[in-house]
């Protein structure tokens, strides 16, 4: 596995710039790496993680795990919080890492100085939990592909809706997050 110092600039250079968001991501994701016993992430296939916010922390633990959206091995569940759950899918385990530390650097302040020297436990909580992931939320190709009786359009993995017998895609539930124009 890189060093924190390596995987910071590696978040950096994907991210675009340093914040604690950076910061904190690499250190969450280090932190649950060393306690599933994950090595090497980045060639690891068993790994799934669960990010609850859709901010700087994200892209941190991305440069870190190498889990993507697009793999199925990243997933966003908007709980508005900086916290990831990475689970193994070889072992079964599974850990979540808040953050719980309430400073944060001032405006101006180096945020890899700030963050440096103050202990994990001061700024994480860490949860060893259990999960029940749906097989269609698994990696790997689509398991179902079904067409959305009102716009045609391909439904993927058990993303459809039954309204009134039909087969419809969010959208068409009125569940869609745009409005056609």
């Amino acid at each position: 596995m890189r060093t924190l110092a390596e995987d910071i600039q590696v978040a950096v250079d994907y991210h675009g710039h340093v914040c604690s968001g950076i910061v904190l991501g690499v250190r969450m994701a280090h932190l649950a790496l060393d306690r599933l016993k994950i090595d090497n992430p980045l060639e690891y296939r068993d790994l799934i993680v669960y990010v609850e916010v859709d901010r700087c922390v994200s892209d941190a633990v991305y440069a870190v795990t190498g889990c993507t959206l697009g793999r199925r091995r990243m997933k966003w569940v908007d709980y508005g919080k900086m916290a990831a759950t990475f689970y193994d899918l070889a072992t079964k385990q599974g850990v979540r890492v808040v953050v719980t530390g309430s400073n944060f650097p001032p405006p101006g302040e180096d945020p890899l100085l700030f963050w440096r020297d103050i202990p994990d436990p001061d700024v994480f909580t860490v949860q060893d939990v259990s999960m029940d992931i749906p097989k269609e939320d698994l990696p790997g190709k689509p398991l179902l592909k079904i067409e959305c009786e009102n716009c045609g359009e391909r439904i993927m993995d058990g993303r459809e809706k039954k309204v009134k017998g039909r087969v419809l895609c969010r959208a068409c539930a009125g569940e869609a997050y745009y409005k056609r124009i």
